[in-house]
């Protein structure tokens, strides 16, 4: 008889799939586990930054304070299409358009402490005032010029140095940082831009051109930008030479007691004012000139700037005259004052003074010799003090003279 031994159990193909299957659920267990953990850690780390990155792009319009300085200002809420009488202080949303006639003016405080100084004459739109709900650095704020004149003062960001206003002007684009700053809409459509403390820079097309503090530039209809120019900028629309040729910017004036009038010569190279008869017997006023209109409002101008080439070659009335308002050649300023009255700022030029009249308002200078008269502080000796300028004139004036002059150049900034 053989020993009895236990048959080894043999593997079927039934207990194979069944293992097979065992292992590939725990494989898959330990994956989806695994997953699910390293997605955790993922949204962990990620999702609150995205969520942060979402969020700080945020914006909300923020109203800017409107405050009436003087006059009637108008102004278009968004989507309105009738203009309303704007209160004394009152908040303007986004999108707000206001106006300004020839004798109002209104100040804007933006949301971050920036401010305007809107002049007469001028529009303006508030296009977008926003600020980050989340983020204080998410700030946008773009203004259009449409006409007139502005002052910007851009007040400092807490947060971000290097962020700038954006203000449209025509087809240009101006970039504003911390500073302070004078854009104007001019007639022919020039943008004048100065710069009195920061940066800005100036966007017309491809072409850019940044503008420090203590000059300006400006950009044409249909010119490149032109600049950084002298802060100072031209007040007179043509030299008095080119001017009285063609009449488009100077006309005559005439004023004669008794006697014969006197005239403006225009010769190549000066225009002479002559009032002469062949016996000099002539003992009454009368005056000759050129004038200029000027209309400008110059209130927040620091300094303006008048230089006259000028020679005198015969006077028979003494000094001023008896009231010290006759000079063989004067220039006179005509503006006004902050109450709306005109005033007149005159200088007077003479040779002789041999009778010792008035010459309170006149400085002595060598007869038949050109000279020049260069007052770069004529905003400070203006009492009262302008707030416009009207118009310039240069005359002769007195009994018989004959004076001249070759340059003619108002400034102001």
């Amino acid at each position: 008889m053989q020993p009895f031994w236990p048959r080894a159990a043999r593997a079927t193909p039934a207990g194979n799939a069944t293992t097979d299957a065992y292992r590939s659920t725990q494989a898959l267990a330990w994956t989806a586990l695994l997953s699910a953990a390293a997605l955790f850690v993922l949204l962990a780390i990620f999702l609150p930054r995205g969520i942060g990155a979402l969020l700080s792009g945020v914006q909300e319009s923020r109203p800017a304070l409107a405050e009436v300085i003087e006059g009637t200002v108008l102004y278009q809420p968004p989507a309105a299409a009738m203009w309303q009488q704007l209160p004394n202080a009152v908040d303007l949303p986004e999108g707000t358009r206001v106006r300004t006639d020839e004798r109002s003016r209104v100040f804007l405080t933006l949301s971050d402490g920036s401010t305007l100084l809107v002049y007469p004459n001028t529009e303006l739109a508030l296009q977008r005032t926003a600020i980050g709900r989340f983020n204080v650095q998410a700030q946008e704020t773009v203004l259009r010029l449409f006409g007139g004149r502005v002052h910007v003062a851009v007040a400092r960001h807490p947060a971000l140095a290097e962020r700038a206003i954006t203000l449209l002007a025509n087809d240009a684009r101006l970039d504003l940082p911390e500073g302070s700053y004078q854009v104007e809409i001019e007639r022919d459509g020039t943008t004048d831009v100065g710069v009195r403390m920061g940066a800005a820079t100036l966007w017309k097309g491809s072409r850019a051109m940044v503008v420090t503090a203590g000059l300006r530039a400006r950009l044409g209809p249909r010119v490149p930008i032109e600049g950084p120019l002298p802060a100072e900028r031209p007040l007179l629309q043509a030299p008095i030479l080119a001017g009285h040729a063609d009449r488009s910017a100077w006309w005559g004036l005439a004023e004669t007691e008794a006697g014969p009038t006197g005239v403006v010569v225009s010769r190549d190279d000066q225009i002479a004012f002559v009032r002469l008869t062949p016996d000099g017997a002539v003992k009454r006023h009368g005056e000759v000139g050129l004038a200029q209109a000027i209309e400008r409002d110059i209130r927040d101008y620091q300094r303006l700037h008048l230089i006259i080439k000028l020679r005198v070659v015969q006077q028979s009335l003494s000094g001023g005259g008896q009231a010290g308002t006759e000079y063989p050649l004067m220039v006179r300023v005509v503006y006004l004052d902050g109450a709306g009255r005109e005033q007149i700022w005159t200088k007077g030029f003479y040779y002789q003074n041999e009778n010792n009249l008035n010459t309170k308002l006149g400085d002595q200078i060598p007869r038949d010799t050109w000279v020049t008269y260069d007052n770069p502080n004529l905003l400070q000796e203006m009492r009262p003090a302008p707030v416009a300028l009207t118009r310039i004139e240069i005359i002769g004036s007195g009994w018989e003279y004959e004076s001249g002059v070759r340059r003619v150049e108002l400034t102001g900034a």
